[in-house]
C-alpha cells in the first residue's frame, strides 16, 4: 500500500498538469519545429551576426539579355608561325614560350642546308608572345616547317556557347556584350557581336557567337571560361532587384523580404537581367526592401533555432526551459515530494497504532 502511495504520487508531480502556467509543451509555433519557416522575426543580435542588409525594389531601366557560357580565344588574324622558306638546321632558339616579344625581335637562328650559305636569322613579324615551339635546337626543318607561333592579346574573341532556344532570334552582329571570367568574376569585360555561327552543333544542340573586346594590356589568356551577357533588348523601367537578393533554382526563385525585424520569405517569377540587376514580373511590390546579404544563411534557419537563441546569441535547450520554469513557478518539487512522504510515513504509523490497539483489545476480550 505504501509502495501505491508512492508511485501514484510521482506520476502526479511529472504530470503536463503540474508544470505550472506559462509552459510551452508544442503548441507554440516555435515549439521545437526544424526546416526552414516562410515567416520569422530576428532580434538585434541574430541579424548582425548574419551581417543582413537590404535594398529597396524599385523601378529600374533594364535591358534584356541572353547569358551563355564563354571561352576566350585569339584572333586567327592576330596569330602566325615561324617558318623558313628554305631547309636548315636550328642552330639558335632565342625565346621561351609565354615570353612577351617585339616586332623585329631575333627568334631562331638558321644553318641552311645549302654549302655555302650563310646563317639566317628568323625575326618577330609583330608584337606578341610566343604560343608554341614545335622543334628544338639541332632539329633540321623544311621549307615551310613550323618552328614557334606568336599571338597577339590586345584583342581577343570571346565565344558564346548556347543551346537551342529562341533566345537565338534575338542575337545580331554588333549588340553590345559583358563577359565575366572566372578568373576574375568582378571584372567587366566590355565587347561587341562580331559574327554569329547559326548552324546548330547536332551533338551537343548548341551554336556559338563570337565576341570582339579590346585587352590592351594583353592580360586576357586564350582558353579562359566565363560568362557572356549578350544585351539584346531596349531599356525600359520595370521593376527590378539586385540578381544578390533572389535565391533557387530551376525556375522556382524567391526572395526574403525584410521590414524591421520581421522577415518573410517570396516567391518571385523573373523577368530580363542586366549584370547586377533582375526584373520582378510577379511577388513583390515597389519601395519593399529585400535582403541582398545574409539572405543565403537564412535559408537554413529553423523555427526551433529562432526560438532557442536569445539576444545574446545563447542558444538555450528546451532542457534548461524546463529548469528555469520549475524555478519560476514558485515550487519547490522536491520538497514537496518529501513533504508528501512524511505524510504518508505518518498515515502508515497511526495505522500501526491503531492495529496494536485493535490487538490489546481483542486480547483482553480473549482472556
Amino acid at each position: 500500500m505504501k509502495r501505491l502511495i508512492l508511485t501514484l504520487s510521482f506520476l502526479m508531480l511529472i504530470s503536463p498538469a503540474n508544470a505550472g502556467p506559462g509552459h510551452d509543451h508544442g503548441e507554440s509555433a516555435f515549439a521545437g519545429s526544424v526546416g526552414p519557416v516562410p515567416y520569422f522575426e530576428l532580434s538585434d543580435q541574430q541579424m548582425s551576426n548574419l551581417g543582413i542588409e537590404s535594398a529597396k525594389v524599385e523601378f529600374l531601366p533594364i535591358t534584356q539579355t541572353v547569358d551563355m557560357l564563354a571561352f576566350t580565344e585569339l584572333l586567327p588574324e592576330k596569330r602566325t608561325r615561324i617558318s623558313p622558306r628554305f631547309g636548315g638546321k636550328i642552330l639558335d632558339i632565342a625565346v621561351k614560350v609565354g615570353q612577351e616579344v617585339k616586332t623585329g625581335q631575333r627568334l631562331v637562328t638558321l644553318e641552311p642546308v645549302s654549302v655555302g650559305n650563310s646563317n639566317v636569322v628568323l625575326s618577330a613579324p609583330m608584337d606578341g608572345f610566343i604560343l608554341n615551339l614545335y622543334a628544338g635546337v639541332g632539329e633540321i626543318v623544311e621549307a615551310g616547317g613550323d618552328i614557334l607561333e606568336i599571338g597577339d592579346a590586345t584583342q581577343m574573341l570571346v565565344r558564346g556557347v548556347a543551346y537551342e532556344t529562341p533566345d537565338i532570334a534575338s542575337i545580331a552582329v554588333d549588340q553590345k556584350v559583358e563577359v565575366h571570367l572566372d578568373v576574375n568574376p568582378d571584372r567587366h569585360i566590355e565587347g561587341k557581336i562580331q559574327r554569329i555561327n547559326r548552324v546548330i552543333d547536332p551533338e551537343s544542340r548548341t551554336f556559338s557567337v563570337y565576341a570582339l573586346v579590346d585587352t590592351p594590356s594583353s592580360d586576357i589568356q586564350s582558353g579562359l571560361q566565363g560568362t557572356m551577357e549578350i544585351f539584346t533588348g531596349n531599356d525600359k523601367p520595370v521593376l527590378a532587384v539586385s540578381k544578390r537578393s533572389v535565391l533557387g533554382e530551376l525556375g522556382s526563385y524567391f526572395v526574403y523580404v525584410i521590414k524591421g525585424q520581421e522577415v518573410e520569405k517570396r516567391d518571385v517569377t523573373l523577368g530580363a537581367k542586366t549584370g547586377h540587376h533582375i526584373e520582378i514580373k510577379s511577388g513583390l511590390f515597389p519601395n519593399e526592401r529585400v535582403v541582398t546579404n545574409g539572405n543565403y544563411q537564412l535559408q537554413y534557419i529553423s523555427v526551433g533555432s529562432i526560438q532557442d537563441h536569445d539576444d545574446n546569441g545563447h542558444e538555450e535547450t528546451p532542457h534548461d526551459e524546463q529548469k528555469e520554469h520549475s524555478h519560476d513557478d514558485g515550487h519547490d518539487h522536491h520538497d514537496g515530494q518529501n513533504h508528501e512522504g512524511d505524510s504518508h510515513a505518518g498515515h502508515d504509523h497511526e495505522n500501526e497504532a491503531h492495529d496494536h490497539e485493535s490487538h490489546d483489545d481483542h486480547s483482553s476480550h480473549d482472556h
